[in-house]
């Protein structure tokens, strides 16, 4: 008999240089590639036309089983 499995789908979240959700990304995604799709549109929004690009620092969090989060990636900023 097959087993069923209680698993959560995994979810991602941006968080801000302090490791808080960003106050204007706080989305969950489906995947990392979703997430970095979403924060790069968003900046590219930001950004004055013709201006030089910048560095935003943003880190990345992914869902565990228990319903915290787990850092995957830091923020650089």
């Amino acid at each position: 008999m097959p087993t069923r499995s209680s698993h959560q789908p995994r979810r991602y979240r941006l968080v801000d240089h302090h490791g808080q959700p960003h106050l204007e990304l706080d989305e969950h995604f489906d995947s990392i590639e979703e997430a970095w799709a979403f924060a790069t549109h968003w900046w590219q929004q930001q950004q004055p036309a013709g201006a030089a690009d910048t560095h935003v620092g943003l880190g990345l969090e992914v869902s565990t089983e228990s319903g915290s989060w787990r850092t995957l990636r830091h923020s650089s900023g």
